[in-house]
């Protein structure tokens, strides 16, 4: 049963997102995934006094990945609230692994990106966020997702 598959990207981005209402779970928060498909937000989640509340964009890949697509619809999915998981499996480790970043910065690298793109003169691509490239800030977007 330990068969090689290859996984749709649906799985993977369905698995991503459990992954990451199980991990705040069992934070001992209230985490509930939207219904498949729903444009935008993928998980919805508040303490369990209901005081603070965010919600969450899951971005998944089966690999080990420096960098996610994000909908065009990016500048829509920004807000004080709302957040992205960048959630990555690892192969070797059995596990996933994930980033958080507020939705802000999100938009604000994203922007960047394409602004350096058109300048360098490439060709318009899918709008990505990447990991950052400098360990301090790589530590600080794998700490907020411990600290969430």
């Amino acid at each position: 049963m330990n068969k090689q598959i290859d996984i749709d990207n649906s799985l993977i981005g369905a698995a991503g997102v459990h992954f990451v209402v199980s991990e705040l779970s069992l934070r001992g928060l209230i985490a509930l995934p939207t219904t498949r498909n729903t444009a935008g937000i993928d998980v919805v989640v508040a303490s369990q006094d209901g005081s603070r509340y965010a919600t969450l964009q899951v971005k998944s890949s089966k690999n080990k990945v420096s960098f996610w697509p994000i909908s065009k619809r990016y500048e829509q999915l920004c807000g004080k609230n709302i957040y992205y998981v960048f959630v990555r499996y690892l192969k070797k480790e059995k596990c996933f692994e994930a980033f958080l970043e507020p939705s802000e910065k999100v938009v604000e690298q994203v922007k960047r990106n394409l602004e350096e793109n058109k300048r360098g003169g490439y060709k318009e691509w899918a709008p990505c966020w990447a990991l950052p490239k400098d360990e301090k800030e790589l530590n600080r977007v794998q700490q907020q997702w411990l600290d969430f």
